[in-house]
């Protein structure tokens, strides 16, 4: 499950996690922080529970934009965000690197932390099109992800369909209420890639619901199967935004 998180973060996660539409109380403390649907504002915190279908109780999700930029090799400055799950160790993280392009939000997820660096694992993890800079009602785009790929060129990818609900919504959860919400539907579909990078074998389809609201992030998602049954919440329990703080 902490792989299906860090693709879908959910904040994000979510990171990604993810109008000024939040509740009043809310509201007031993000004046002068990021207002986009995905802020990367170093040192914000985001931690949220986790219920899986046929799993009787809750794991934690956190995530932490890292105060430090990360270079990609082509020169562009990017941030990293350090994921974390109870249900494999709170202490292990997990990085991912955002970097902005084209007007999308694209991460990579191919790196681990060797003596405190981050080195590529070689799996050749990203997503292109997490998200758009300027997320807007009705807002339609496609995405891919590389769940990982082999030096023979075999693999496995996930192609996703995006689509904005046209107008704001309520969301309440643990964190609180944020109204004017935007809500993105996500079709994922997922396959085996061969050596020729053509799709092969059977593919699975899962329906995402996630909820953003700006200057926040992500507050929910909710993951669905081909039977419009749930297998899967994201609540986003606290937050710290830079340095101005909202814990509950």
């Amino acid at each position: 499950m902490h792989a299906l998180v860090r693709w879908r973060r959910r904040c994000g996660v979510m990171i990604a996690l993810l109008g000024a539409g939040c509740s009043a109380a809310a509201a007031s403390r993000s004046r002068g922080v990021d207002a986009s649907f995905f802020p990367l504002t170093p040192l914000s915190r985001w931690e949220y529970a986790v219920r899986q279908r046929g799993r009787s109780e809750a794991f934690r999700f956190f995530a932490t934009v890292n105060p430090d930029d990360f270079r990609s090799e082509d020169g562009r400055t990017c941030r990293v965000v350090d994921e974390r799950y109870t249900d494999v160790g709170e202490d292990e993280r997990f990085p991912v690197v955002y970097c902005n392009e084209g007007g999308y939000l694209h991460r990579v997820m191919s790196l681990e932390y060797r003596a405190g660096v981050l080195a590529d694992n070689g799996l050749r993890s990203g997503e292109l099109k997490f998200l758009p800079n300027d997320l807007a009602p009705a807002q339609t785009w496609e995405g891919h992800t590389n769940a990982y790929r082999l030096p023979d060129g075999s693999g496995f990818d996930v192609r996703q369909l995006h689509r904005v609900a046209p107008s704001r919504e309520q969301v309440v959860v643990p964190a609180g209420a944020f109204a004017r919400c935007m809500r993105v539907e996500t079709t994922a579909i997922h396959s085996a890639i061969d050596v020729e990078g053509r799709a092969v074998g059977p593919r699975l389809v899962y329906y995402y619901s996630d909820w953003y609201a700006p200057g926040v992030g992500l507050v929910k998602t909710e993951q669905r199967d081909e039977h419009a049954s749930v297998l899967a919440t994201i609540e986003l329990v606290s937050y710290v935004i830079g340095r101005d703080s909202v814990a509950r």
